[in-house]
């Protein structure tokens, strides 16, 4: 691997428009400095919609949320399964169910793995297919408003174009309405079919597998592949690996990545090595199938292991114009059918190279890739060294959903190759995947192509499937079978692969049907057969009874140079069991007898169309009337292993379904008013019927009105903030595959109601909450109590009081505020459209102490999207309750009292995860707080009293991290509260805690993904000083060495109790990167390392853009904060790497100060990954006191209150000594009040050493 000790032009580029200078420390002027993300990102769908979500420091997506118009809560669903986790809205569904919309462009796990998040491109790239020979000749596309053309690819009737953002919405109505539009796909990003690795310390006990696939067998061992020239599309490969060196003939690349085509992923040298690898690095031990073949390497993957889909279609046509004989494709996409952009190129090269393409690692039935679903392709599953399908391995039919696929298959299971970065010791690594299997038939296929030269693309792939191992696995899972290249270099008789002999409609009285299929003799001589022929159902369980197909003849003669024919009967209205139906899968074995050693094994199949049943569903919300969205119905079925969500029309849906088991959950939404264009969600209902067996036409109704409330009782009385629920689904029988479906409701949605029917082993159902202390009551002065929410970020009434209330009529931009007496009085809006910020603060401005508004003439609640924080109570009430507070007010009752508890002051939050197995269950739960987690929590404020919001996200299996309610809450700070959670090893919580209301502008803290403890209690901080260096709080690792790469995961700050920290715009993170004392920088995430000892130096700075009142929030600690840390590693050092973070903790105030002239003791500590607390060999402290907000050492650009940047001369050196143990320090603090106090720490272990120094750590007073 080339090493990459120098600058790219774009890192220096972005180090001088920053305006980065010389620090203290050791870096140099001409540091490559790289801009830290925020962990919020943005993205806006094709439909012109905008989804958000989380972006952890290891790269892990999570909380996915849709915002309604203007940013507004509304309740998000999500669909989730092996291929990411799909956000479809309302106004995508029909034109994704009709397959004319790609539905991997609502894929927001793919849509972050590419990199289209807002903050990384204003536009989306889509392929259009348009219909057949619209861009023959010098035809070009029409031109569409809002999106840019990029590429034209004539031989598939597509073109590429980039959807500009901002005209989404415009475009998705074009493209809606063009009937040349066949349809429109995601530029998508495929990745690399690789398991997770085993590593270069996991090879003691393998064995070679190329032996394994009959490639030094007594004919095959002859031939080497030479005069073969094999395209491998991946990753790239490593330029300085000594097993490649002079095998690659030309390489491109297609990514456009920064360090070209060399691979610093891996996956891209370890399947080129397997195809032409020479061993040299293990005296031949680890060779590949073909090392006298020749590669031509296109780098269509980037360095994180996914590519787009455009780059790929350029790959493959490049590929083939360099006069490649094999396109080898360990690399797929998810798909719902086998058509697209990959799948037409395919089709459209095969005559010219033979295209080996892995299956896939999904391991459930019809979940073969995109493009190995296409019929050309010569697509390999995966199996063991002892021939065993691999549990990863994809199984067929193809997602056309009646198609064989695989076509082969090869070793894939712990396949020792080339490793990127390797020399040595780790020269090879362990992977398994069909990633792996490829490239064993690729390499395969080239020995074949030196040994019979004669032959065409496609007689090579049927040589391949007919001369494979004997064996008897499903056609669906091995296709013909494990590959044998010896016998392949002799093979004789080939057949068609994979052949189709029909499809039939079930119940279909047709007779018998015959068809035939062609065997075809390449020898010389005649060659007798005797025949037999066995099949299997789709379940891979059914043997088919021999009444349903056969054989004509048991034997047949094939003439030298000629064919035959072999007679195939079938009589479809055989009755079979209801899961054996469909794909119908088999081989016809034809062996020689006497001492000849002829054998041809052909792979066939059939359809038989599975009997159909009508299941209509009838869905009906809580007040009597047709759900309509967001209500939904999904339907899974336990036999065939798949998954669906059905669509609601006036709260009916039919659907036509194969026979079998299945369960049904219908998620079912309730409006607060007989007019859903209006109003709010008031209740969501779980309703399941699970494991029915469905023979014959069936109709369902799930009618809200029969569930039961799901209510939550603890020892403290609680009050639910919104919900969110949901399912997974278990698709294979060892329970490993799932998908899961989740709603998240607001807080505006007040009650959760269950019913299940029946019982499935392979369901689970969850409920999630937060509840916090019941919220204060509003009352008239007539006594009616008013049913409030809370309008967007506004705060609530608390505790007890009473105002009069004064009515302003719209509050809008023409009203006079002035003309009304305000002074301690509340404000009563009544807007027919919306609640504002600017409302709000105007009537504080005229002294209002709170707000209430209302629509009227407009049935059901609202919740408004305020910002800003006002810093009065602002709610909202129905129209009904608006009117009629407005009559009282006019008939001078204009009293409303309050009394209780505001949500942003609850004493105690309980995090609910309500988790059943099997079946829905409701009613009342009781919680018992002894067998939660508790967690004393104490949110610090600066010296002030000022609000931060909270969300917390649940975790169970197979759904990641999701929002355990629609709504983030409010937290008024300081204070100390008590928190619950529910603790079982089926549930994970992650907190986070933002500054601010958004975390794109404020960033945020973590705490998680953690699984509590039963009976554990703890204690914690949040927001406590100092901001500097932490940990990662999901168990992940800083740097983690993989042969000579490092995979770093950067932690821009966290806060004294660890929460690692991400920034938002209104802050700025940079990292920089010495090795050996040269600058470098990161590729994907990933550090290039000499095998040799290296000496690694980090350094992370973080810092706001703008303090004290130049801060949207008033920010005025944490100003700056850099972290040096540096530790050395080898080539024997693989795994999580010591970095040493300094743990400094500050016996100060829950307003993060501390008393002018009172001296404090500071203990500090050291963590690393891995360890925890390690023993340190020296420690120094110094500190500061003053206004200012950063160094004068360091260049950075901060709106502070003061122009003065802090000197180095001006540090002071504390006292630091060993007491009991523990390092110790004491800062005087002996400075005047209003001043703030900086730190500075050094620290080593013997071999590692960090320093960090913190502006601003807390304030004196």
């Amino acid at each position: 691997m080339k090493q990459l000790f120098k600058r790219s032009r774009i890192a220096a580029t972005c180090l001088m428009a920053m305006g980065l200078a010389t620090s203290y420390a050791t870096l140099a002027d001409d540091s490559a400095f790289v801009d830290a993300q925020s962990g919020a990102v943005q993205f806006t769908l094709i439909t012109g919609e905008v989804v958000t979500a989380v972006v952890r420091a290891d790269g892990s997506l999570g909380g996915i949320r849709l915002l309604g118009e203007h940013g507004a809560e509304v309740i998000t669903s999500i669909f989730q399964n092996a291929n990411g986790q799909y956000l479809i809205t309302p106004k995508a569904q029909p034109l994704v169910t009709s397959q004319a919309v790609d539905l991997e462009l609502f894929n927001i796990t793919k849509l972050h793995a590419a990199g289209y998040d807002d903050a990384s491109t204003d536009k989306l790239p889509v392929i259009i297919e348009y219909q057949d020979g619209t861009l023959a000749g010098s035809a070009v596309p029409n031109p569409i408003e809002g999106a840019t053309l990029t590429d034209e690819i004539e031989l598939i009737d597509s073109a590429a174009f980039g959807v500009s953002k901002s005209k989404a919405a415009k475009v998705w109505e074009t493209l809606s309405t063009d009937a040349s539009v066949k349809s429109v796909w995601l530029d998508a990003v495929v990745h690399a079919d690789k398991e997770v690795p085993n590593g270069v310390n996991a090879l003691a006990n393998l064995t070679p597998t190329v032996p394994l696939t009959g490639t030094y067998g007594n004919l095959a061992k002859h031939f080497n592949g030479q005069g073969v020239t094999v395209a491998v599309l991946d990753t790239g490969y490593d330029l300085d690996h000594n097993d490649l060196a002079e095998q690659v003939l030309v390489s491109k690349d297609f990514t456009y990545s920064s360090n070209g085509i060399d691979d610093l992923n891996g996956h891209g040298t370890h399947t080129a090595a397997t195809i032409a690898g020479t061993g040299v690095e293990s005296n031949g031990r680890w060779a590949g199938m073909a090392p006298g073949a020749k590669l031509l390497v296109g780098k269509v993957l980037t360095n994180a292991g996914s590519g787009s889909t455009s780059g790929i279609l350029s790959g493959m046509q490049w590929a083939v114009a360099q006069g490649a004989d094999v396109v080898s494709m360990s690399l797929g996409g998810s798909g719902t059918s086998c058509t697209g952009p990959l799948v037409d190129m395919v089709e459209a090269l095969s005559d010219k190279a033979l295209f080996v393409v892995s299956a896939g690692n999904s391991f459930t039935r019809e979940t073969v890739g995109i493009p190995g679903c296409a019929p050309s392709a010569l697509t390999v599953g995966a199996v063991d060294r002892d021939n065993h399908t691999a549990s990863f391995s994809s199984r067929g039919p193809s997602p056309d959903g009646h198609s064989a696929k695989p076509d082969i298959a090869s070793q894939g299971v712990d396949v020792v190759s080339a490793a990127s970065g390797g020399f040595g010791s780790t020269a090879y690594r362990a992977l398994s995947g069909t990633s792996m299997s490829a490239p064993h038939v690729s390499g395969g296929a080239a020995i074949v192509m030196q040994a019979r030269p004669e032959l065409s693309p496609r007689q090579v792939k049927e040589v391949l499937t007919s001369s494979v191992l004997p064996n008897d696995s499903h056609v669906l899972e091995q296709g013909a079978g494990p590959m044998d290249v010896n016998r392949a270099i002799a093979q004789s008789i080939i057949a068609p692969p994979n052949m189709e002999l029909g499809s039939f409609a079930y119940d279909q009285d047709i007779g018998v049907t015959e068809k035939t299929i062609s065997l075809r003799n390449l020898s010389d001589k005649d060659i007798n057969l005797k025949l037999k022929m066995s099949l299997i159902g789709e379940d891979g369980k059914t043997r088919m009874p021999a009444t349903l197909a056969g054989l004509s003849l048991n034997s047949i003669t094939v003439p030298a140079k000629g064919s035959a024919e072999i007679p195939v009967w079938i009589d479809s209205s055989v009755a079979l069991r209801s899961g054996a139906y469909g794909t119908i899968t088999g081989r016809i074995e034809g062996t020689t007898t006497g001492k000849s050693d002829e054998r041809v094994t052909v792979p066939v199949s059939f359809w038989i169309e599975p009997p159909q049943v009508n299941l209509s569903l009838s869905v009906t919300d809580m007040r009597g009337h047709p759900a309509t969205s967001p209500s939904k119905v999904y339907l899974m079925n336990e036999e065939d292993d798949w998954g669906q969500a059905v669509s609601l029309t006036n709260g009916q849906a039919s659907v036509k379904v194969p026979e079998g088991n299945y369960s049904i959950v219908a998620n079912v939404m309730t409006y607060d008013n007989d007019f859903t264009s209006n109003g709010l969600v008031e209740s969501a209902t779980q309703m399941a019927v699970l494991n029915r067996k469905l023979s014959q036409d069936t109709h369902l109704e799930f009618d809200a009105r029969n569930a039961e409330k799901l209510q939550f009782k603890a020892s403290k009385p609680l009050a639910t903030q919104g919900f969110s629920f949901g399912f997974t689904y278990a698709l294979d029988d060892n329970k490993l595959a799932k998908l899961a479906a989740m709603d998240f409701a607001p807080d505006y949605v007040k009650d959760m109601y269950t019913w299940s029917q029946g019982h499935d082993d392979r369901f689970r159902s969850f409920v999630t909450t937060r509840a916090i202390a019941p919220e204060a009551v509003l009352t008239m002065q007539n006594g009616e109590v008013l049913e409030y929410n809370k309008q967007g970020l506004a705060m609530s009434f608390n505790g007890q009081g009473r105002a009069e209330v004064v009515f302003v009529g719209d509050g809008g931009y023409s009203t006079d505020w002035t003309q009304f007496d305000l002074k301690g009085r509340i404000a009563l809006i009544g807007n027919p459209y919306y609640l504002t910020s600017t409302m709000v603060n105007n009537a504080l401005k005229n002294g209002a102490i709170g707000v209430i508004f209302y629509r009227p003439g407009l049935k059901g609640r609202y919740k408004g999207t305020i910002g800003g924080t006002p810093r009065i109570p602002a709610v909202g009430i129905s129209s009904d309750q608006g009117e009629a507070l407005l009559a009282q007010v006019e008939a001078g009752n204009n009293l409303v009292s309050w009394s209780g508890i505001a949500a942003e002051r609850t004493p105690y939050a309980y995090s609910i995860n309500h988790i059943t197995d099997g079946r829905i269950d409701g009613g009342q739960v009781v919680l018992q707080e002894h067998k939660m987690q508790k967690i004393s929590a104490a949110y610090h404020s600066q010296n002030d009293e000022r609000p931060v919001f909270v969300d917390v996200m649940g975790m169970t299996n197979s759904t990641g991290e999701f929002y355990s309610t629609g709504s983030t809450q409010m937290v008024m700070t300081p204070i100390i509260r008590d928190e619950y959670y529910t603790a079982t090893r089926k549930n994970m919580w992650t907190n986070i805690v933002m500054p601010g209301s958004a975390m794109t502008a404020e960033g945020a803290y973590f705490d998680g993904p953690r699984m509590m403890t039963e009976g554990t209690v703890e204690s914690t901080s949040w927001l406590k000083g100092p901001k500097a260096g932490s940990l990662l709080t999901n168990g992940g690792a800083i740097a983690y060495r993989d042969t000579n790469t490092i995979d770093l995961s950067i932690v821009r700050f966290g806060d004294a109790a660890g929460h690692d920290g991400k920034g938002g715009y209104n802050s700025q993170s940079l990292y920089g990167l010495k090795v050996n004392g040269q600058n470098t920088y990161l590729d994907s995430g990933l550090l290039t390392l000499p095998d040799s000892n290296a000496q690694v130096e980090l350094e992370i700075r973080s810092y706001a853009r703008g303090v004290g009142s130049s801060s949207p929030i008033k920010d005025n600690l944490g100003s700056f904060y850099q972290g040096i840390y540096h530790f050395s590693t080898d080539s024997s050092k693989q795994g999580v790497q010591a970095v040493l973070v300094p743990k400094i903790d500050i016996p100060i105030a829950l307003d993060n100060t501390v008393a002018a002239g009172e001296a404090v003791t500071v203990k500090l500590a050291g963590v690393m990954d891995g360890i925890g607390q390690v023993d340190l060999a020296d420690v120094s402290l110094e500190y500061g006191y003053g206004q200012e907000c950063s160094l004068a050492a360091v260049s950075v650009s901060i709106y502070c209150p003061v122009a003065s940047k802090f000197a180095e001369s001006a540090w002071k050196t504390a006292e630091v000594k060993m007491v009991d143990g523990q390092w110790v320090a004491t800062i005087p603090n002996d400075t005047a009040a209003g001043n703030f106090v900086h730190l500075r720490v050094q620290m080593n272990d013997g071999s590692s050493t960090a320093q960090q120094t913190m502006m601003r750590v807390y304030m004196l007073k």
